[in-house]
């Protein structure tokens, strides 16, 4: 998959034939790499730029063959017989034999490099699908704007047959170093978590003054083309106060279109398969009526609002 010639990056998933990263059918890429830590993330092998192993233990069988095969002895067992991997180890490994030798799919690298060429030569044989149903190609993660060069080509590439290809973007990002090439995207998620940096920076490890900044000077180009993405979250920014000082900014910087997405669990399986702990609490939900009275409150901003 490598092209010395070419801008590498890491990617740790491609979903093909996607229908809710934007319009048409389209290819969601997923970058590795983000400089948040949102603690309700459904992606956390995205988080790291680096390869990660991930073990699932409802798959593992204890056969000990990650034992066996490992070239660093970074695996032994537990007391039940499953397997414990010295994660510091693992992530500096270049082999992957326990992926490779694992019989039944228990362990997964989650990190490939590929080059902006590779990549591009690997999508495009969907472009038939793309042209007929309006879709194209949804740049997301991890934070892609974390790999700006290999962006960069990869949407050169796709230009030159004329791919549609938007972003979805946490909004923590250096202006500087996307600046030359942000304008040309089809659409841009751009999440706004929480309007207070205190909040903000306890929930994700990050204020917000830089991603609000970010929008502002996107907005300042394509406010057409943003879709202001809220996360609502209970006990963090789903009240009226905060979603309605959420839509005001919006509005202030001429942003006409807000999705909401409710909070849900459905990624805390990777956590365990990545041996960390999940921080959100188990009985979270959020409830429909709010969910309407939020979206009744942006509508009321002549802001267009749908809730996903």
């Amino acid at each position: 998959m490598k092209n010395d010639k070419s801008t590498q990056g890491i990617i740790f998933n491609i979903q093909e034939y996607a229908v809710q990263d934007g319009p048409g059918i389209r290819t969601t890429i997923f970058l590795k790499g983000c400089p948040l830590r949102c603690r309700w993330c459904c992606n956390p092998e995205g988080q790291s730029p680096h390869a990660e192993l991930m073990w699932s233990k409802p798959l593992c069988r204890r056969c000990k063959q990650c034992i066996s095969w490992c070239p660093e002895n970074a695996v032994s067992t537990d007391h039940e017989g499953y397997p414990l991997f010295k994660r510091n180890i693992c992530h500096s490994c270049v082999n992957h034999t326990c992926e490779k030798k694992c019989p039944v799919g228990a362990i997964k690298i989650v990190g490939k490099h590929w080059s902006a060429q590779a990549l591009y030569e690997r999508i495009k044989t969907n472009a038939l699908f793309y042209r007929n149903s309006n879709g194209g190609i949804t740049l997301s993660g991890g934070e892609p704007f974390a790999q700006p060069e290999f962006v960069k080509e990869f949407l050169i590439h796709c230009e030159t047959t004329g791919l549609s290809v938007g972003v979805e973007t946490c909004g923590k990002f250096d202006w500087n170093r996307v600046k030359d090439f942000i304008d040309r995207f089809d659409f841009y998620y751009f999440d706004i978590k929480c309007m207070d940096t205190e909040i903000h920076k306890f929930v994700t490890g990050q204020g917000n003054e830089a991603i609000l900044e970010n929008l502002r000077r996107l907005a300042a180009i394509n406010p057409e083309r943003i879709i202001v993405t809220i996360p609502v979250i209970p006990g963090i920014n789903a009240t009226a106060e905060m979603i309605t000082e959420t839509a005001d900014f919006c509005k202030d910087i001429g942003i006409t279109q807000i999705r909401l997405l409710p909070y849900h669990a459905l990624g805390k399986f990777k956590y365990h398969a990545l041996d960390r702990k999940y921080l959100m609490e188990d009985d979270l939900s959020v409830w429909q009526t709010d969910l309407e009275m939020f979206k009744t409150t942006i509508l009321s901003k002549e802001i267009h609002c749908w809730i996903e």
